[in-house]
């Protein structure tokens, strides 16, 4: 009897202690929705730093800053957090647990800003589909974030880190985005600046469809299948970003592709499978670039017509530039007569910095790509396929893929050694000529 009393208490107890903790529970939940509608507009909210629950929704122009250690994680089945007033800051956030769902009437993110003139800044977004997705807005400032996908086996099923729809005039500045399909997707979308980030561990790090005028500059595209595409978009200016390590059989540095006018600057590709793909573009300018160590330097397709490529640096890549197709109508100097400077040597008796003769770099690698359905892609750093070029080299069957009217000559220091060596030897060679003559007047 005393058995069956003390589980009667047990039970009694358990229930109780389960129904006096589900207020609290909703209380919580309640607890950040109340402080935000509670916040007067144009006011500051002020967070302590501890887990609030999402999801929430901002409503009126408010500044919510957290202390170190403030997280907001949603309920995994939606919008952690929806912006949908216009001039609200979010300022040292922790942001995590959108719903990741495709299957949903919208795909979900971090933070949702459907307001205008909103500033995102010291926020971490982890655990969530999109990190940050803007849609049908204009004049978002979004730095110093921190964006991070889920560790899946596909990066189609990851969304973006930053996913950009319809809104112009935004800047994404000094962020670091990685584990996401792209790093940042922009589309149908004009007058965005992309500054001083550095994408890595994505399918593309930047990926610009039918959007104009757009511009990034000092950008890290590091370790990704591809490292920027701008597919469909006009009057884009890429400046001094670094495309390094993208690998892949099909992986690039930088991907033009039906584009035109944009303007590739002082540019660093190192170490890509190809550094620069381009394709069905028209009136683009290359220049002062560095080509570093790539398995293809530039790719260039025969669809791709009156691109000007010049000052760049071509050093030490196993393909310094392939054409595939028909060899293009590109030109390979600027209308100032500036070529680029090929890693060949080359005769310059004017010392003018441009190389006597016009340089041809040639190759029959352009035709077995496309001869072999792009399983050439495969092979291009086998024995095999090195044994294949110096063949047709011999044989005379290689295609001109760039030809450069006015090579440039790079600088180097001088090599004293080497005039003191020549010199030297003249020396030697004159003094054995006249003890020879000597001897033989001697026996005469």
């Amino acid at each position: 009897m005393k058995k069956v009393v003390v589980t009667f208490l047990a039970t009694f107890l358990m229930i109780l202690l389960l129904t006096m903790k589900a207020p609290v529970a909703l209380a919580k939940a309640n607890e950040l929705q109340q402080l935000i509608d509670n916040t007067s507009k144009g006011d500051t909210l002020q967070l302590e730093g501890k887990v609030y629950e999402g999801n929430v929704v901002i409503k009126q122009p408010i500044t919510i800053i957290g202390e170190e250690g403030t997280v907001i994680e949603g309920d995994r089945t939606g919008n952690v957090i929806e912006i949908e007033a216009d001039n609200v800051t979010l300022d040292t956030l922790e942001v995590l647990g959108s719903g990741m769902s495709r299957d949903s009437r919208e795909e979900y993110s971090g933070i949702r800003v459907m307001g205008n003139n909103a500033t995102i800044q010291n926020v971490k977004v982890t655990e969530s589909f999109h990190g940050i997705l803007l849609n049908r807005i204009d004049n978002t400032t979004m730095k110093n974030m921190t964006i991070t996908g889920e560790k899946t086996e596909n990066l189609s099923q990851q969304g973006n880190g930053i996913h950009i729809l319809r809104s112009s005039n935004n800047v994404i500045e000094d962020s670091f985005i990685s584990g996401f399909r792209d790093g940042v997707y922009i589309e149908y979308s004009d007058n965005n600046s992309v500054n001083n980030n550095t994408m890595r561990d994505t399918r593309y790090g930047m990926h610009y469809m039918y959007s104009d005028y757009n511009s990034f500059e000092n950008n890290k595209f590091v370790h990704n299948i591809g490292g920027a595409a701008i597919m469909h978009s006009d009057y884009i200016t890429l400046e001094n970003n670094e495309f390094s390590f993208n690998q892949g059989s099909r992986s690039f540095g930088l991907l033009i592709q039906t584009s035109r006018e944009v303007h590739a600057l002082n540019n660093e590709f190192h170490l890509n499978q190809r550094g620069l793909l381009i394709e069905h573009s028209t009136g683009n300018h290359i220049e002062s670039n560095e080509f570093f160590k790539n398995t293809i330097g530039i790719e260039v397709w025969a669809s791709a017509i009156s691109n000007v490529f010049s000052k760049n640096i071509f050093s030490k890549n196993s393909n310094q530039v392939l054409t595939v197709g028909k060899n293009a109508d590109n030109s390979w100097s600027d209308m100032f007569g500036n070529g680029n400077y090929w890693d060949e040597p080359m005769l310059d008796l004017d010392e003018d910095g441009i190389g006597d003769i016009p340089f041809e770099y040639t190759s029959s690698l352009g035709d077995l790509i496309e001869k072999s359905d792009e399983l050439a892609y495969l092979f291009l750093n086998s024995p095999a396929v090195q044994v294949y070029e110096k063949t047709n080299d011999v044989l005379g069957n290689q295609d001109v893929m760039a030809l450069d009217e006015y090579p440039l000559i790079l600088e180097r220091e001088k090599d004293y050694s080497l005039l003191i060596a020549t010199v030297a030897t003249a020396v030697i060679i004159s003094g054995i000529y006249f003890l020879i003559k000597r001897r033989k007047k001697a026996h005469k």
